[in-house]
């Protein structure tokens, strides 16, 4: 290579390391600046995160660009020369490569490798300052008697080294290996394989690190088998495991040894003697030795202490089982929730406009709480506006009423609660916003500032025209703006609350277990974890943007640890304004994990989620929401039902209280039961008045929707109850039907009076805009409508309203059969 061309090459490459540290010395000053004016101790965070981030990522790289370079410089040194083909006009001749380009070649590539290989270091930066700062429970596991905390912070990073040393070495021995085959050095001679000396060396040491990193898994096994990254292990392997984990390491130093000797003499029988039998000796111990020392399938530790771990891996501690349940219940559904998630969006999108979120909450009207749905919409240009439909009421028409902010009764029509404007902070916000001095976010006070921040946003715009005292404010998101601040959190979704008159986001923060001792594992958010917990509780301004992350009460040591490694960011429990966490939900994602847990792990709740099977039993499980008697807020519900029997075993509730979340699940007689949803649905269906209304719905170019199946659980017992809307063309929603049901009785009305007064057997369902009706009545409309459908040969017509006639005069579907 000349010179004019290794000084192009130098300068390529350094260009492209400036680059790379320019561009992260932007973000990391932008994230300061940025972090200064939203919460000043989160600038400390943000500097160490980053440059923990870039440390590991340039270590990684450095150590995988030095080990691919290195060998491939030892590679160099074996090659005499390498001809390549060249092409000249019409003639082909070879030309042999300079000893100089050879080496830019091997430097290149062992640098591109260890660049691809080692980048992936930075990604292991929470489990570097989880491990850094530790982690400790103050209890010890059964089996290695080591505290929890080793297994949560420590295991999984020794996990990471040991297999990215592997990684290097299996990586580096191929291709090291098959460089050697191609210059010569390793070939088939006489019938029989041969090596050179230079290659014996080199693959000989590079054979003693594998065996080496395969010790050193060998050591940790016992480590990880506890951690559960396996999942919980049987009483067999762990034998096995306890057995022959220090001799396969032995085993493994051997071969090491075997290995460095094969590489200072050729002593060929001896290296190939070992590498035989370690992977021999892996494969019995672990898969003869299990079944030899007996126990397969056997749990390793009696079961509670089991079940004592899960419950402290996903926060089931709380899980309190109520004695099974099988009174009739007298009362109606104190609070009734009417509206469904669906139905409310269609509410605010009727306008065109983009439904930021629709949340279940309580507000306070003249000096009265009462249960919404809370929606927040983007009109045009940016304007956020916020609407309160109740969800315990209705129009006299079945009609969505709404509050406003001044008014004590709600109006049948979509009027907002508030109007935050056009700089509100929400999901639909642009990645950034240019305000004026008076807004929050970043002075563009000089032009080195405008460069760094506009090269960190990739926003050109911030090079063009501003004003004198422009702003740039970003991470406008609610999830995205506690994910700057605490970025080693898995935030959930954004929850709208209204507390003392000010929209709040309110985001529960995960912090997921990579491993826990004796603890099953879960597929959550597209990875494996053995623990979760909703240990944090983030709050955003939707009007100014603050951002504040609390602990939430009853968060374990894991939680704690992630506090002290985000110290002023993070605040404790006692921190948060009464108000704050009076408002706060159940955390909605940990709910579908326990519901989940809860069902594998006790089997004899007798039913499954909803019923479910096969491939819809691994989908999350569908969570329904009622509201408490005494408006304290929304209630998460799960149902578990006998799929053989169409009947309910269970119902899993998750209660926020003034205190602490919690769980209650309440079994259910089986002689006494509710039906399952579908049952119910299809008991429901058979009303003749339930066709008629449908039939009305049609004529007028609309359509029946059924809302959710509804579990209401009080001291007296079970009630389960469904709404049903109307949608007609013009894109309204109206409440037209709703249904229930007891273990022992089932109603039907226009509303949940009717409904519940139709189940007392007081009165008979009616058309919703119809006078009370007699079953007379029902029958000389269902005839009309059969001797309609006979006289344009509508059998299907005719079918169903010959069936809904025989139905409103008590006749079975097959009257020989009497």
């Amino acid at each position: 290579m000349s010179r004019g061309r290794r000084r192009l090459a130098v300068i390529l490459a350094a260009i492209v390391v400036l680059l790379f540290a320019g561009r992260w010395t932007a973000i990391l000053l932008a994230d300061r600046w940025w972090a200064a004016g939203v919460s000043p101790p989160a600038v400390a965070l943000l500097t160490e995160w980053h440059i923990l981030h870039g440390v590991l990522r340039l270590t990684g790289v450095a150590i995988a660009g030095a080990w691919f370079i290195g060998h491939l410089l030892v590679v160099y040194r074996a090659v005499g020369s390498v001809q390549v083909r060249r092409n000249v006009a019409n003639l082909e001749f070879r030309e042999a490569l300079t000893p100089m380009s050879l080496l830019a070649v091997a430097v290149c590539a062992g640098a591109l490798l260890g660049l691809l290989v080692g980048k992936g270091a930075g990604s292991h930066v929470s489990q570097v300052a989880l491990a850094w700062q530790g982690v400790s429970y103050g209890a010890v596991e059964p089996l290695l008697q080591r505290d929890i905390g080793l297994y949560v912070a420590q295991v999984p990073l020794w996990r990471a080294v040991q297999q990215f040393c592997f990684l290097l070495a299996i990586l580096g021995l191929g291709l090291v290996f098959g460089l050697y085959l191609l210059v010569g050095a390793i070939r088939w001679l006489d019938g029989r394989p041969a090596i050179n000396t230079h290659a014996r060396i080199h693959l000989g040491w590079l054979l003693a690190a594998l065996a080496l990193t395969i010790m050193w898994g060998n050591l940790l096994e016992p480590y990880l088998l506890v951690a559960g990254f396996d999942g919980i292990p049987d009483l067999a392997r762990w034998r096995a495991t306890t057995l022959v984990a220090y001799l396969l390491a032995g085993v493994a130093v051997a071969t090491a040894l075997l290995s460095a000797a094969w590489a200072v003499r050729a002593r060929h029988a001896l290296a190939a003697a070992g590498w035989i039998l370690l992977p021999l000796a892996s494969l019995i111990g672990h898969s003869m030795v299990p079944a030899a020392v007996g126990g397969d399938g056997e749990p390793v530790v009696d079961r509670s202490i089991l079940q004592q771990f899960e419950r402290q891996a996903y926060g089931l501690e709380s899980l309190a089982e109520s004695p099974r349940l099988g009174t009739t219940r007298a009362t109606p559904p104190a609070v009734p929730a009417l509206w469904s998630e669906p139905a409310a969006r269609r509410f605010l999108a009727a306008d065109s406009v983009d439904v930021v979120s629709v949340d279940p909450a309580m507000i306070s009207v003249a000096g009265r709480r009462r249960p919404v749905w809370l929606g927040a919409r983007a009109l045009a240009g940016g304007r956020l506006i916020v609407t309160a439909l109740a969800d315990d009421r209705t129009g006299p028409g079945g009609e969505a009423v709404f509050y406003r902010q001044q008014d004590s009764v709600p109006r049948a029509m979509v009027v907002p609660l508030l109007d935050l404007g056009t700089r509100a902070y929400h999901a639909e916000t642009p990645a950034y916003r240019i305000g004026s001095d008076d807004s929050p976010g970043v002075a563009l006070d000089s032009w080195p500032r405008r460069f760094l921040l506009a090269w960190a946003l990739q926003a050109p715009e911030l090079l063009g025209p501003v004003e004198p005292d422009a702003r740039v404010d970003w991470a406008l998101s609610p999830a995205r703006r506690l994910e700057l601040l605490a970025p080693f959190v898995a935030w959930g979704e954004p929850v709208a609350r209204l507390v003392d008159g000010e929209v709040l986001w309110m985001v529960d923060g995960y912090v997921p277990a990579e491993a826990f001792p004796l603890a099953p594992r879960v597929e959550w958010n597209g990875r494996q974890v053995a623990g979760l917990r909703a240990a944090l509780l983030g709050t955003v301004s939707a009007q100014n943007g603050t951002a504040r992350v609390y602990l939430r009460p009853g968060s374990d040591a894991l939680a704690s640890s992630w506090a002290a490694v985000a110290k002023g960011v993070i605040e404790p429990a006692t921190a948060m304004p009464e108000e704050v966490w009076r408002a706060a939900p159940y955390p909605i994602e940990l709910f579908r994990v326990q519901a989940r847990r809860i069902e594998a792990a006790t089997p004899r709740l007798g039913g499954t989620l909803g019923g479910r099977s096969g491939a819809e039993a691994a989908q999350p499980p569908k969570v329904d929401m009622v509201w408490t008697g005494d408006t304290g807020g929304p209630v998460l519900t799960v149902a578990y039902e006998r799929p053989g029997e169409r009947r309910l075993a269970a119902l899993l509730t998750g209660i926020h209280d003034q205190e602490s979340d919690g769980l209650r699940l309440a079994r259910f007689d089986s002689a006494t039961a509710l039906p399952s949803r579908s049952a119910l649905e299809s008991r429901w269906d058979r009303y003749p008045t339930y066709d008629a209304l449908g039939d009305s719905i049609r004529d007028d170019g609309g359509r029946m929707e059924r809302g959710p199946v509804r579990f209401d659980l009080s001291p007296d017992g079970l009630v389960a109850y469904q709404p049903h809307y109307a949608g007609p063309a013009s894109g309204r929603v109206a409440l037209v039907w709703l249904t229930v049901a007891t273990s022992e009785r089932q109603g039907a009305g226009r509303n949940l009076t009717e409904a519940w007064s139709n189940l007392l057997g007081a009165s008979v369902p009616t058309v919703a805009g119809q006078a009370q009706s007699t079953r007379l009545d029902d029958a000389r409309r269902l005839l009309i409508r059969a001797d309609s459908a006979l006289r344009v040969a509508d059998w299907e017509a005719f079918g169903r309203a010959w069936s809904a006639l025989r139905r409103a005069v008590g006749l079975p579907h097959d009257s020989t059969a009497r």
